[in-house]
């Protein structure tokens, strides 16, 4: 979190709470650690991830251009290990 903007809502909050900014700071980003794990763990083959709802935050999800992205390497791979099976018998 390096922006002014986040800077400023760090030390803001840190005033108002009365914790210290890199306490702020590790709440703030563990938030979205917890967010990231969370739908990294959907599955990949299925195009399946979870939504993480934050309070007053909103909705986090997969964009279908990013599921396009992961049906793209799917088949990619899928295509490589086909001609590679294919090879080897050769």
């Amino acid at each position: 979190m390096r922006t002014k903007r986040t800077k400023g809502y760090i030390v803001e909050t840190s005033k108002e709470t009365g914790v210290s900014p890199p306490q702020v700071q590790e709440v703030a980003e563990s938030m979205f650690r917890f967010t990231a794990e969370v739908m990294s763990k959907g599955n990949k083959q299925l195009l399946d991830f979870d939504e993480v709802r934050l309070m007053k935050w909103g909705v986090f999800k997969v964009r279908p251009g990013r599921k396009k992205h992961f049906e793209r390497l799917r088949d990619e791979k899928s295509n490589n290990t086909r001609k590679q099976r294919s090879k080897d018998r050769s």
